[in-house]
């Protein structure tokens, strides 16, 4: 049995699967510390890529925290199985598991994004938080998804700020319109992706040689057109 478990757990995914699985049970059963201990360590060993990625670490660590101190939104064991899940894709794209590790990783991007946006206007996650979740995952997309031209001198860092108090900013204001929760989040939401998209375009180069521009406006007017519909 045990040359069994052993030879299991050689298989790279089916190793992260079972990480993934003790996270959970840490998660529900255990004190949110320890669980915290479990999922560095986790994450670290293997330590290729770790500091790669290390930033959409610590943005789902500080949302599964936030939601798990407060209680509030979804039940613990429904949010130990949600980060667990998530903790999977990301040990899959650190440890080059997936063939194409870019749609992975923006599949799980804008899914932390929006439990965050959801998680802020439940009360649950702080603004300061929301703000740290958007610009460390937006920095490692930036740092490892944009090849074709590498941001120098910071640049990277200066566009994940900047998309961060974008966010940061509208779910402010959005806050104090006292629409539906659902309404909000997806309003911000939407004008998130739109300038996210842009600044994924213009990091490759690509941000007038495409539709870019246009799809970002669009979302833009979605998330306006929310807005007023919810507003009104």
């Amino acid at each position: 049995m045990v040359e069994k478990l052993k030879s299991v757990l050689k298989i790279p995914k089916l190793r992260s699967g079972v990480k993934a699985i003790v996270l959970a049970l840490a998660l529900t059963f255990l004190p949110l510390w320890v669980a915290g201990i479990f999922a560095v360590f986790f994450y670290l060993f293997p330590s290729a890529f770790s500091m790669s990625f290390l930033g959409s670490f610590l943005s789902l660590a500080l949302m599964v925290g936030s939601f798990l101190a407060s209680g509030l939104i979804l039940p613990a064991w429904l949010s130990a199985v949600l980060a667990a899940i998530l903790f999977y894709v990301l040990l899959g794209i650190k440890n080059i598991l997936f063939i194409h590790r870019s749609s992975a990783f923006f599949a799980i991007f804008p899914t932390i994004v929006f439990c965050s946006l959801l998680g802020f206007f439940e009360g649950v996650v702080s603004l300061p938080v929301l703000a740290l979740i958007v610009f460390f995952l937006s920095k490692d997309a930036f740092s490892v998804f944009t090849p074709a031209t590498p941001p120098s001198g910071g640049r990277g860092s200066l566009l994940s700020a900047v998309l961060a108090l974008l966010v940061a900013e509208l779910s402010w204001s959005v806050f104090y319109l006292d629409i539906p929760v659902a309404w909000a989040t997806f309003a911000v939401f939407m004008g998130f992706a739109g300038a996210l998209y842009a600044v994924i375009k213009y990091l490759k180069g690509e941000l007038f040689k495409s539709n870019a521009p246009y799809v970002a406006t669009a979302l833009a007017i979605i998330s306006f057109a929310l807005l007023m519909l919810a507003a009104f």
